[in-house]
């Protein structure tokens, strides 16, 4: 990252912390896009962590009489899935596709209960609606996404509802930045949770082994793809955010048109 994009990424947290109109992750997510978009080739996972995240702690207590570390814990995930929100949005919608951050628990109950899953999932997260036009004036919800920056996350959260998601027929993929550095005497690396295939984590056998979410799509430069085939079917990939379509998005675009053909199959579509 060059000094004067490091700079502005500072004066623009700066200057939207500094209105209180402004939110918290409304600050954080455009920092992070501002970033993401200024340093083409750049890990995007360095630059939520190294970057956004330092530069938020440090400016934070200028403006707003919070601590910054839980600050941080409380709006950079609502950040985070907004961003999502902004990025896929120009991709998908040539599609008749939206995508949709969940900010707020109702709004999450409010989904559930659409796909009639309210009353099977309990309080699990949902970070992301995904819905597709099946007729004129009609949309219909054929996925959700689970986002996580850092797998540290309690992903487990997430399994109960990924796996009625998925029994159920939906799309239901984990998005994650996959996060995690140790610092000093640590080197301060950020090469995530995954393991590798050979030494693979916990983390990894969410998905490779258990099979618990609709693959995993990591926007870590130095998360390890997987080897195929694995024992689930579901796979981890690798993401460059400025090079869309991404797996992601493929993989999303692929799964909105098999969920029409779907409900063509079961009967007339009305407006």
């Amino acid at each position: 990252m060059s000094e004067e994009v490091y700079a502005h990424t500072a004066g623009l947290l700066r200057a939207r912390l500094r209105d209180s109109g402004v939110k918290n992750r409304e600050a954080i997510c455009e920092a992070f896009l501002y970033a993401l978009k200024n340093c083409p080739g750049a890990n995007a996972s360095d630059l939520w962590h190294h970057v956004v995240g330092r530069l938020y702690c440090e400016i934070l207590p200028e403006f707003r009489p919070q601590d910054p570390g839980q600050s941080w814990k409380r709006a950079s995930g609502d950040a985070l899935e907004t961003a999502l929100e902004k990025i896929y949005s120009p991709v998908l919608e040539p599609h008749n596709i939206t995508i949709s951050a969940l900010t707020s628990r109702a709004g999450v109950k409010a989904v559930l209960k659409e796909i009639e899953l309210d009353n099977k999932v309990g309080n699990s997260k949902l970070d992301i609606v995904l819905r597709v036009r099946v007729a004129e004036r009609l949309w219909s919800v054929f996925g959700g996404v689970h986002v996580k920056a850092s797998l540290a996350e309690r992903v487990s959260d997430d399994v109960p509802c990924s796996r009625a998601m998925m029994a159920a027929g939906y799309f239901s993929p984990l998005w994650t930045l996959d996060v995690k550095s140790f610092p000093p005497p640590g080197d301060l690396v950020n090469r995530g949770e995954l393991g590798t295939p050979t030494r693979p984590s916990d983390k990894r056998n969410y998905v490779e082994i258990h099979g618990e979410f609709d693959h995993c799509y990591s926007a870590n430069a130095r998360t390890l793809p997987s080897v195929l085939p694995t024992q689930s079917g579901k796979a981890i990939s690798c993401l460059d955010l400025l090079n869309q379509p991404d797996a992601f998005a493929t993989e999303t675009i692929g799964r909105a048109g098999q969920w029409v053909q779907i409900l063509k199959k079961s009967g007339p579509l009305t407006k």
